[in-house]
């Protein structure tokens, strides 16, 4: 199975991740208000989000491919 993200996908994706973790973490509004700044300086088009993109859509390929390998690992009396 092969999942990739577009540069658009990893935006939403940060955007939700920026946004949860202010609730959960209970961050100052500071703080918050940092991320918030930093991650509207990523613009679609830039080289950051660019490598951001790149950066998940590896991490996601290397988790799906040890779940594959873990899959056939596991004993068949789990």
């Amino acid at each position: 199975m092969k999942v990739e993200f577009e540069i658009e996908e990893s935006r939403e994706l940060l955007v939700f991740l920026i946004e949860r973790l202010g609730k959960e973490a209970g961050l100052h509004a500071d703080d918050l208000a940092t991320l918030r700044r930093w991650r509207a300086s990523l613009k679609p088009g830039s080289d950051a989000m660019r490598q951001f993109a790149a950066g998940v859509n590896a991490d996601l390929s290397r988790t799906l491919e040890n779940q594959k390998k873990s899959a056939v690992i596991k004993p068949d009396w789990r």
